[in-house]
């Protein structure tokens, strides 16, 4: 199974033919308002590279990055390298960490974003959707304006895609999907309730710009060259097998998404806490459990943060140890008994030890303690009895969607106690059951609604033993199940499995 970051780091096809447009010319820049507005779609430029061979060795690096998903850290890799073979001197940033870090930030990131939105604007036009939704990144610290802007439905032709269509400012993560009808564009997360003022187009005196827009945004990426984007990728589907052409041509209706910022690997389980507030993942800092390892933490806080990015949910105040968060938060009076938990009162996440082992459920807690035979011969008693009770849930069930998933998953034998990831990927799944929880509380009567009758009906003997304890647990191992992959969504009620893929902003 492919790890949940891997959905952020696929080659997206419009993108990677408008970065291809700027390839055409690479243009010396002394500073970076030497290139202004839609003149980015046909040049490529880092202010103060002058050189021809220095901006080639640059391009190339960003270049990894569009077309195979590198990682910043590689892209730094690539821009020592490059600093280092060319004797580049004098660039805004040398001489620190911290300069360096902010310098390679801001070249990744813009050239992703604003070729991301340059492929999208070809693909918005070449869909040929009647409106338009601008739609909030979800970051931790917001723009004020941008946050108001999420949910705005309007034409697609209308003169505000012009000037404010994403990024509409340095680290501006926020992107546009398109709709077919006003419902559809709600189902998309628009809101016909978000209005545009009359004076949206007043410009800051400071900027030139629309209010809300910083000083070299207020331009559509790619609108300048959206022909070329468009007869490359068709250029592109013409050469393709046809189920990976319908497959490229899909994507026009369910794009990618944008990347979120690269998250650093916590260094040191001290780091781990400050990391959680950093990464904007949690408020409060809290220690994680001590002696566990440190690549079982930095799964569950990756795990976290490509969730953050594409569910939108209640923010959460304390994520750390189970027996430390009571002290960060007001009104947790104890703590659960259990490896990790949410609560949805104080919005926090605990973990114990055993939360944050890797290995299979019967490797953990107290079945560890038992030698081997016994341990596997209880393993299998286990396994058995719960068999007999899903066989006998089966039997009183009536004819339909829920009877067949659950005689499914019976023949299978994929009824077990809890819907598990694999072993080295066990603290992720632990991460993905409590977000489970986290989602429910953040769209509580929406998907009630959705569950309805998820016992009656029978939909829990599809899932797992732990799923049929309660609505709570049911909601949490199916969302375990949802993001295990699109091979296992039989397994959940259609009702639900529809509100994930709508809270889903990339729906992979």
């Amino acid at each position: 199974m492919a790890e949940l970051s891997g959905v952020f780091h696929q080659p997206f096809g419009a993108q990677v033919a408008a970065w291809r447009e700027r390839l055409g010319t690479l243009l010396p820049t002394s500073r970076w308002t030497d290139v202004w507005h839609g003149e980015h779609d046909h040049a490529f430029m880092v202010a103060g590279a002058l050189k021809a061979d220095l901006l080639g060795d640059l391009a190339a690096a960003v270049g990894k990055a569009i077309e195979d998903g590198t990682s910043i850290e590689e892209f730094r890799r690539d821009f020592r390298a490059t600093v280092a073979r060319r004797g580049w001197h004098g660039w805004t940033g040398e001489g620190t960490k911290a300069g360096e870090a902010w310098r390679t930030r801001v070249i990744y990131t813009t050239n992703l974003r604003s070729t991301y939105a340059a492929g999208r604007f070809a693909q918005l036009v070449d869909g040929g959707f009647p409106f338009w939704v601008y739609r909030h990144s979800g970051a931790a610290e917001p723009r004020e304006q941008h946050l108001a802007w999420d949910g705005l439905i309007l034409p697609s032709d209308h003169p505000f895609w012009f000037t404010h269509f994403p990024p509409n400012g340095w680290g501006c993560g926020c992107y546009v999907v398109g709709a077919r009808s006003i419902k559809d564009a709600m189902r998309k997360g628009g809101n016909p309730m978000v209005l545009l003022g009359d004076d949206w187009n007043t410009r800051d005196p400071k900027t030139g710009e629309p209010e809300g827009i910083d000083k070299g945004w207020g331009y559509a990426p790619g609108r300048t060259v959206v022909e070329q984007v468009r007869a490359a990728v068709a250029a592109k589907v013409a050469t393709l097998p046809q189920p990976l052409a319908s497959d490229l041509a899909s994507s026009i209706e369910n794009p990618p998404p944008p990347r979120p910022p690269e998250l650093r690997e916590a260094k040191n389980l001290k780091d781990t806490a400050r990391l959680v507030v950093e990464a904007g993942i949690a408020e409060k800092e809290v220690a994680w459990p001590g002696k566990v390892q440190l690549d079982a933490v930095n799964q569950v806080i990756r795990t976290l943060w490509d969730l953050k990015h594409r569910f939108e949910m209640v923010p959460l105040q304390a994520v750390g140890s189970a027996t430390l968060i009571a002290r960060a938060t007001a009104g947790l009076r104890s703590t659960s008994k259990a490896h990790a938990w949410y609560a949805p009162r104080v919005r926090a996440m605990g973990w114990d030890r055993s939360g944050l082992e890797f290995g299979d459920w019967w490797e953990k807690g107290g079945w560890a303690k038992l030698p081997l035979d016994r341990r596997l011969a209880a393993r299998d008693r286990k396994l058995d009895e719960y068999r007999r009770l899903q066989a006998k849930g089966i039997e009183r069930l009536p004819e339909g969607a829920a009877k067949q998933a659950a005689q499914r998953a019976h023949d299978a034998g994929l009824w077990q106690f809890t819907v598990d990831y694999p072993g080295d990927e066990a603290p992720r799944g632990v991460a993905v059951h409590e977000t489970g929880h986290q989602l429910h509380f953040s769209h509580w009567t929406e998907i009630n609604d959705a569950i309805h009758g998820w016992n009656q009906q029978g939909w829990h003997l599809a899932v797992s033993k732990y799923g049929s304890s309660n609505a709570m647990e049911f909601v949490a191992e199916s969302f375990v199940l949802y993001n295990l992959g699109p091979e296992h969504h039989w397994r959940i009620k259609p009702e639900l499995l529809a509100v994930f893929k709508a809270k889903d902003r990339w729906n992979v």
